[in-house]
């Protein structure tokens, strides 16, 4: 066996993640919103 790193998932977001999913999620809700009042 080669070295003794043991890799986890990482199921943490980075701060930079964080907020870039939070916009994203944020322009995709207005989004919907706008598709389901039409």
């Amino acid at each position: 066996m080669e070295g003794k790193k043991k890799q986890k998932p990482k199921h943490t977001l980075s701060s930079m993640q964080a907020v870039t999913y939070q916009n994203e999620f944020k322009i995709a809700d207005r989004a919907a919103s706008r598709k389901d009042n039409k």
